[in-house]
């Protein structure tokens, strides 16, 4: 397994939407269901990201932090699917596209266990 951490890209503004566009939004949730129940209104509140890849250099689990490396969501878990293991990126892209550094399994292990829904 390979672990990277790294910011959390930069993401569209949401206090800029306009009203058509949020009745839009909340109908979509509605009629579609969510991947990331338990974690979609997180997401965005995620400074760093830790992620492991398995051998096939593919996102297997993801862990979301906050400002002061505080884990606020994990994924998959329960049912939620996650955020970057349902997306086509492997481990290169994340270093290209991210400037990803490499973390050590110890400490996405120790983050991912500390971590629990209540």
């Amino acid at each position: 397994m390979k672990y990277l951490k790294f910011n959390l890209p930069i993401r569209a503004n949401k206090k800029g939407s306009n009203f058509f566009q949020k009745i839009v939004s909340r109908t979509l949730k509605i009629i579609l269901p969510v991947s990331n129940p338990d974690f979609e209104n997180k997401i965005d509140d995620v400074k760093y990201w830790l992620v492991e890849f398995d051998e096939e250099n593919i996102p297997n689990r993801e862990i979301g932090l906050d400002e002061n490396d505080n884990v606020i969501l994990k994924m998959p878990y329960k049912k939620n699917y996650g955020f970057w293991t349902d997306n086509e990126l492997l481990y290169d892209d994340f270093i290209s596209r991210f400037s990803a550094i490499e973390v050590d399994s110890i400490t996405f292990n120790t983050k991912w266990n500390s971590f629990d829904l209540k």
